[in-house]
């Protein structure tokens, strides 16, 4: 009879720590969805950086990796 007892208190345990990480980890997934949704908001308002400074970073990047693998 104890160790029913014993096994059922086991069960019961495992079920509720199972449970409480569920809901922290369903809380943490919305909580980062949200804190998303905010910041891209934000990012939207901030004007558009397409254009020559793009080519040029780009063409810098084109450089050093071209250097590098000159090195190598």
């Amino acid at each position: 009879m104890q160790m029913s007892k014993l096994l059922e208190q086991g069960i019961e345990l495992m079920l509720a720590g199972m449970l409480t990480v569920f809901f922290f980890l369903c809380i943490l997934i919305i909580s980062i969805n949200f804190f998303a949704l905010i910041l891209n908001k934000k990012n939207d308002d901030l004007p558009d950086s397409k254009g020559s400074a793009l080519g040029e970073i780009n063409t810098n990047h084109m450089r050093i990796i071209k250097e590098i693998g000159d090195r190598i």
